[in-house]
């Protein structure tokens, strides 16, 4: 009875969504941002929406900005959705988000996600002031001091990991094939668990790690699928339905009921011993525990923060040290290059010495979150009518150039992160994997991106990843770890990437498996 419902309810929206299509297709005709040029190939019914979905994840927004030369293009949304606009150019990208961000909030179709996956915690909240008072509350304990202190919880983790992987393969005579996804996420959620919470997720394989990370891997599996994909373009026209029991919607909120009715309770009374016996109250569930009892934040709001850290805090980390193994797999040479440096370091590596003292793991990382952000592209929409400078002009017909652009409230505009971050006429071999470009002059400034190293990985300006430091650290932890004491082997599988709230790899023929990246591994 269950499926069939599921097979009715996709069926209801797709009728629903087709009959009233053509009544609002004449109705949205308004022919707004007329001087911005449009890809060819746009699907009657999907726009160019179903091009972008086909294609492994960023590679159509790519496309179509190099085959129309420009920074700037509009495409033609879903059920005569009213155009998007796409915007890589610099400036006006640093303008929305480094100075207009607050009039650009969340769009239609991910706000709404984003509470069903976190909570209305830090990365759904909108408005100035309400975002900055929930940043303020989690900054400190994320801070580099904090992560000086807390150095030696991503230490334990990442021993922990190289203990379970030297396991695993004693014995094998030869490489063995492993899912690289699902061992960095065990390690970066027994990293938050450790560095966050004050808490051992058993290295990631306990009995609420497998349930935690099961609930994730269930919402990715569904979501990167057409049906997940049908639901996405349905919301962003009829956003009103956003509350319909289907399969995709259910699996999103899981992930956030698997939290809250699970680990979080726990968590939060453990907490709140500690804090009476005075033990690490430094870290960031103490911090917020103290701010609920001094009545500050809501027992609801406390939830969603841990919800939030838990998933957030370990997954888009996981991804990128993921890549950076398939990567690296893929190079022998600078894998080889990599562990020398790694070797030659002695002893544990301290927060201080990961800003400088490691340069070509530094570069690799860099390198890694520049090809493969765990956000392929962001989505906003104006509040209000906007002026976006430009800083490559648009040339008209008629030989004019064009500084700006006007756009309209309600207006949504999509960041192509992935796009911008391997821009070929910025870094000239923008999709190659060269950590050595880190180690070299730059592209002119005037040409990049004003993020984290010149790119958006963690976006950029007020909303940019209040975890970013973090984040890097335990990459290049875990990351060094792992390559002195593993050697990685390229697979030859093909990987596609998908989207089920970030980035998620798949293998080519092999996308029912869900997120999967193989990596070939033998111990040293």
């Amino acid at each position: 009875m269950v499926n069939l419902w599921k097979e009715w309810s996709y069926t209801i929206l797709a009728c629903f969504a087709c009959t009233t299509y053509l009544v609002l297709r004449t109705l949205s005709r308004c022919e707004r941002l007329k001087s911005i040029p449009i890809p060819n190939g746009a699907s009657m019914l999907w726009g160019h929406e179903k091009a972008v979905f086909n294609m492994s994840a960023g590679k159509a927004y790519a496309q179509w900005l190099k085959e129309l030369n420009t920074s700037v293009l509009k495409i033609r949304g879903a059920f005569g959705k009213q155009e998007l606009l796409v915007l890589a150019d610099p400036l006006a990208v640093a303008h929305i988000m480094q100075r207009r961000i607050y009039d650009y909030p969340h769009s239609e179709i991910v706000r709404p996600r984003i509470a069903r996956l976190f909570g209305k915690s830090l990365g759904w909240v909108e408005g100035e002031k309400e975002h900055k008072r929930m940043r303020q509350l989690v900054a400190a304990s994320l801070s580099p001091e904090a992560i000086r202190n807390g150095a030696y919880k991503v230490h334990a983790a990442a021993e922990t990991l190289q203990e379970r992987l030297q396991d695993h393969l004693a014995d094998k005579n030869e490489a063995s094939i492993i899912n690289a996804i699902d061992w960095t996420n065990q390690a970066t959620l027994d990293v938050i668990g450790r560095f966050a919470f004050t808490h051992d997720f058993g290295g990631g394989t306990n009995q609420e790690a497998i349930t935690i990370l099961g609930a994730w891997r269930d919402m990715a599996k569904v979501g990167i699928t057409r049906r997940g994909f049908l639901v996405l373009m349905v919301l962003r026209r009829f956003p009103l339905l956003n509350h319909l029991p289907v399969e995709v919607l259910l699996s999103q909120g899981n992930v956030r009921r698997t939290i809250r009715e699970g680990i979080a309770k726990e968590l939060i009374r453990r907490s709140k011993g500690l804090i009476e016996e005075g033990a690490d109250d430094n870290n960031l569930l103490s911090r917020l525990v103290s701010v609920y009892e001094a009545q500050l934040i809501t027992m609801d709001e406390l939830m969603d923060h841990v919800t939030m850290f838990i998933f957030a805090g370990s997954e888009t980390s996981s991804q990128t040290l993921g890549y950076a193994l398939w990567e690296l797999a893929k190079d022998p040479k600078r894998q080889s290059k990599l562990r020398k440096e790694c070797l030659a370091y002695l002893g544990e590596l301290c927060y201080d010495d990961s800003q400088t003292k490691l340069p070509y793991l530094d570069a690799v990382i860099r390198e890694v979150l520049r090809l493969h952000p765990a956000l392929p592209y962001m989505e906003r929409v104006s509040i209000k009518e906007d002026v976006l400078p430009l800083r490559h002009p648009l040339v008209m017909p008629d030989g004019k150039e064009l500084s700006s652009i006007k756009i309209s409230a309600g207006q949504t505009v999509v960041i192509p992160i992935h796009a911008i971050n391997r821009a070929d006429s910025v870094w000239g071999d923008g999709s190659a994997f060269k950590p050595e470009r880190w180690l070299e002059e730059l592209p002119p400034r005037d040409i990049l991106p004003s993020g984290w190293s010149n790119i958006l990985s963690f976006s950029e300006g007020p909303r940019n990843c209040v975890g970013f430091r973090l984040a890097i650290f335990q990459m290049k932890v875990l990351l060094m770890t792992l390559v002195r004491k593993f050697e990685f082997h390229d697979t030859g599988a093909v990987i596609i990437n998908k989207i089920a709230a970030s980035m998620q790899p798949t293998v080519q023929g092999q996308e029912q498996l869900g997120p999967y990246l193989p990596v070939a591994v033998t111990a040293l």
